[in-house]
Formats: C-alpha cells, structure tokens, sequence
C-alpha cells in the first residue's frame, strides 16, 4: 500500500509564522499582492505561498518583502514564543 505525505504534515513552523507575518503586515498597509509584486518583483503566486507557509523564500527575496513592507527582516524572522521556547520543534 501507497503512502502519501500531504503538504500540511510536511509544513514548517518557521515558515508559516513568516508567511502569517508577511501577511499580516500587508494587509495593516492596505497593500494588495499586485502591491507588493510592483516593489519587489516577487511574482504573485510565489508570494501567496510564502503566505499561506508554502514555499521557503531566498535570503535575497527576504531582504526584499521586508524592504517592501517597511520591516526589519528580523522581524519576519524572529520565532514565535512556542519556538523560542524550544515546543513545538519536534525535530528528531
């Protein structure tokens, strides 16, 4: 028998507390994903899916979402208290 692995157990932490971040801020600008496409040539597809926690985005397109949205990139990096706690990092 076949298993499968489904993109939701195979999501990091990390990645999803950046995409909620990003997100977040956007959204408090009232800027749009065609917005931020504009200022950082990030297409909008690619973008969603660093949103929903979907896709691990280079150093390069890091420096600039947080450039775009006017944030430190530490800020979008930083771990969330559950991390910074040492829970949630299951990792053998």
């Amino acid at each position: 028998m076949t298993t499968r692995l489904h993109l939701e157990e195979i999501i990091q932490p990390a990645a999803l507390a950046f995409g909620a971040r990003v997100k977040a801020r956007r959204k408090a600008l009232g800027l749009t994903q065609t917005d931020i496409y504009k200022r950082t040539e990030i297409g909008i597809g690619y973008l969603s899916s660093i949103e929903r926690g979907r896709a691990n985005p280079t150093l390069d397109m890091m420096l600039k979402l947080s450039a775009a949205l006017g944030m430190e990139i530490w800020d979008l990096l930083r771990p969330s208290d559950e991390q910074a706690e040492g829970k949630g990092n299951e990792t053998p």
